[in-house]
């Protein structure tokens, strides 16, 4: 509070605790305590006076209650009053319906005493009876009246007709003006209106018709009338006041002013009022909410232990201490689980408040409540609030995830060691190093799985798969792919794709998953989530958004193309089968990752969560898909080298001289020898399977054969059917020297990178007869 309001606010305490030892005494030592706050007349309380307000205003509602609980030996009047904080409060929101009623009642008497029959406005008898249907009509008022100004009522100096409610409920009627003189500027109620009332031109004017009855049948001509009216902003709610010699409680006052008419003019009269109980007006010391223009004196006078209860109002108690009660704050727990309710009484507070500043055995440091379990919002007892993780289960998980990582270096040693065996060779050792390179990205989100989520977690388990699946299965999509090309290509064209070639295009598909990586990471990382688990305790995860999806997406079109590219190469001759192996890789990974992403939906909000379960997911995910790839690369090379021995190899191959195959002068043979020579450039790799090379190769020149026998018995018996047999012969001689050096109708095969390929002209012969 600023220093004006608290200088404003302490001072008029101040002025109540003064007028009250003044004219009545309660308690002699605190009496003292309040009049040396001010020390002299004309003192200001400032800052520097170090006067706690809490304190000030609980002495003083202690001080109203020892009032009320003497009010019988009062000094007769409305001196005591209080601050006018609680008018602005509770008086003007909760009584404006009552307060109305004397807003009605002003307009009413200021007709009358402009148009009433004499013999009416001598009647004390029908002004006592308004102010008594005034009460009837609404139980909430305590008391109403009609108060005159001095000699405005007949000959008397002041008159005051006066109903109120009397301790067994009745209503009682009389004269207030027989008990004080209310036309002192102590008595807020009465000089407020008529200081209102001075200024006529502040009020409107109603202006309507009167049509008095003529007979029976017909009324008379209208006559205009036009009468001074109020309404409820001309009223004014007095200050709290002890009304002694009236109800005797505190209330307050709410009054406006009605006027009389005389020559011509309207003139004030007097005032119509109502009384509230304040024992039906809550006190507020609950601190004020932030933001709030309204003032309350009594605000921040709980005693509630702020740091671990709130103050909470409650209605119907009255103006008394302790309207208030206190509950434990967002995060803590009643320690009395068993109570009803769970909160702590704002009397017994200050009850036990009191004893501590006298001094005396007390139990106000024990109203405080306990801290949540961690993680807890709200609690109703110390139970956990947030799922506990199966370390065991996730520790067991990791561990046989570690001992599968562990055999990764033995993979590249396994690729090193035996680099230049033909079943390596054809794999093509440096794509293998990559693919396990891949692998290892791909076993590392379950070490990041874990640990609990975080943002920090989720960002790398995203970029530890894509990385992965980027490198591994980019390489075998790629090694696909290579096959693919070369099994397409049916003559003796020369087609090289080497290893450089392919790790290019893998650097590129690398590049755009690192791309994207890098966007989601900036744009839109994911985030950690809270979901509840089936038990409602809270289970965080990581998010999965449409960034998630996306990549998803991505992932299974990318393999979709990795099955359209083993579709093509199935048939493709492989002495070692490894197209057969990358395909089943491809299938499995493809099908496990569907699995993955569907289950994955139902693991997340607004499904129960459980980040056990994903763990475990994508535990079997990996080792279904990863551990099988590399299983299936690694275990088929390790067959062949440990159980065939380095035999296979040698096995079919035989060396060719330096200088190459001899040129034949023969059109055969020269066909032959360039067939053969374009057959030695159709190499895809360096270091590519040359059992796989071999194969393909024979079989495009058997193939070459198969089409060149064709020709030749096609022009053969063409030329017999025309005649010319001079072509026939030569024909015949062709075919002929193309295989008079092969016993058993087999030709000199052609040697193809040390080896002979195996040609057997007769299956050709045999195809070619017409």
């Amino acid at each position: 509070m600023g220093d004006t309001y608290s200088i404003v606010f302490i001072t008029s305490i101040v002025s109540f605790a003064v007028s009250v030892v003044s004219n009545y005494t309660v308690d002699t030592q605190f009496s003292v305590s309040i009049v040396n706050i001010s020390q002299m007349p004309g003192h200001f309380i400032t800052d520097s006076d170090h006067i706690d307000h809490s304190d000030v205003v609980t002495k003083f509602l202690e001080l109203v209650e020892q009032y009320e609980q003497n009010k019988y030996n009062c000094t007769t009047g409305t001196n005591f009053t209080l601050g006018d904080g609680v008018i602005k409060q509770y008086g003007k929101k909760r009584f404006k319906a009552q307060a109305l009623v004397a807003v009605n009642r002003a307009n009413f008497l200021t007709r009358i005493w402009k148009d009433a029959d004499k013999n009416i406005l001598s009647s004390e008898n029908f002004f006592f009876s308004a102010v008594r249907s005034m009460l009837e009509g609404d139980p909430e008022l305590f008391a109403a009246g009609n108060c005159y100004d001095k000699q405005e009522f007949k000959n008397y100096r002041l008159f005051c007709p006066y109903s109120h409610r009397t301790e067994d409920g009745r209503l009682n009627v009389k004269d207030l003006s027989v008990e004080y003189d209310y036309l002192g500027n102590d008595s807020e109620w009465f000089y407020s209106a008529r200081v209102k009332a001075s200024k006529l031109e502040n009020f409107n004017y109603t202006i309507g018709y009167i049509q008095p009855r003529y007979n029976g049948t017909h009324h008379d001509e209208r006559i205009i009338d036009r009468v001074i009216s109020v309404t409820y902003e001309h009223g004014h709610w007095s200050k709290p006041y002890f009304d002694c010699g009236g109800g005797n409680i505190w209330m307050m006052t709410y009054t406006v002013p009605f006027f009389g008419y005389k020559n011509g003019t309207f003139k004030f009269k007097g005032t119509s009022g109502i009384d509230i109980d304040l024992q039906k007006v809550d006190i507020d010391q609950c601190p004020n909410i932030p933001g709030s223009t309204e003032r309350n004196v009594f605000a921040g006078s709980a005693k509630c232990k702020q740091e671990t209860t709130r103050c909470v109002p409650i209605e119907g108690l009255g103006f008394r201490r302790g309207s208030y009660k206190c509950v434990c704050k967002d995060g803590y727990y009643f320690p009395d689980i068993s109570a009803s309710p769970r909160y702590y009484n704002g009397s017994e507070i200050e009850a036990e408040f009191a004893k501590k500043e006298r001094g005396e055995l007390t139990r106000y440091d024990t109203f405080v409540c306990e801290p949540c379990a961690v993680g807890c919002d709200t609690c109703e007892d110390g139970s956990p609030c947030i799922l506990s993780l199966d370390w065991l289960t996730r520790s067991l998980l990791l561990g046989i995830s570690c001992i599968v990582m562990c055999c990764i270096p033995l993979l590249i040693w396994f690729s090193v060691q035996y680099r230049d065996v033909k079943v390596m060779k054809a794999a093509s050792p440096v794509l293998l190093r990559l693919i396990v390179l891949g692998a290892f990205f791909l076993y590392c989100p379950l070490i990041t799985g874990y640990f609990e989520a975080s943002v920090l977690t989720c960002i790398l388990r995203c970029w530890f798969r894509e990385i992965g699946f980027s490198i591994s299965y980019g390489a075998l999509l790629l090694k696909t792919w290579r096959i693919s090309v070369v099994f397409r290509v049916r003559s003796a064209q020369r087609v090289k794709i080497s290893d450089t070639d392919l790790i290019k295009r893998l650097l590129l598909i690398i590049f755009v998953f690192a791309a994207y990586l890098t966007a989601r990471t900036i744009a839109g990382p994911p985030q950690v989530v809270e979901g509840k688990h089936y038990n409602e305790l809270k289970a965080f995860q990581c998010s999965a958004d449409w960034w998630d999806h996306s990549a998803a997406i991505a992932e299974l079109l990318f393999l979709i193309w990795g099955i359209r590219l083993c579709i093509v190469v199935r048939k493709a001759p492989s002495e070692f089968n490894e197209s057969r192996f990358i395909s089943w890789a491809i299938y499995n990974e493809t099908l496990l990752s569907l699995f993955l992403n569907v289950s994955m939906i139902f693991l997340q909000h607004p499904f129960p969560s459980n980040p056990d379960l994903v763990y475990l997911v994508i535990f079997i995910h990996t080792q279904l898909t990863t551990t099988v790839t590399l299983a299936f690369l690694f275990g088929s090379k390790a067959y062949h080298i440990y159980r065939r021995g380095k035999n296979d190899e040698n096995s079919h191959t035989t060396m060719i001289s330096k200088g190459g195959s001899k040129k034949s002068k023969s059109p055969n043979n020269t066909y032959n020898t360039n067939l053969l020579n374009n057959s030695n450039n159709i190499s895809y790799s360096d270091k590519v399977d040359d059992a796989e090379c071999e194969s393909l190769l024979e079989k495009d020149i058997q193939e070459e054969f198969r089409r060149l026998y064709t020709q030749l018995e096609y022009l053969k018996q063409r030329n017999m059917k025309i005649g010319n047999r001079h072509l026939q012969h030569k024909l015949s001689a062709m075919t002929e020297a193309a295989q008079k050096d092969t016993p058993n109708s087999v030709p000199a095969s052609p040697a193809i990178n040390g080896k002979r390929v195996m040609i057997n002209l007769d299956i050709f012969k045999e195809s070619t007869d017409l």
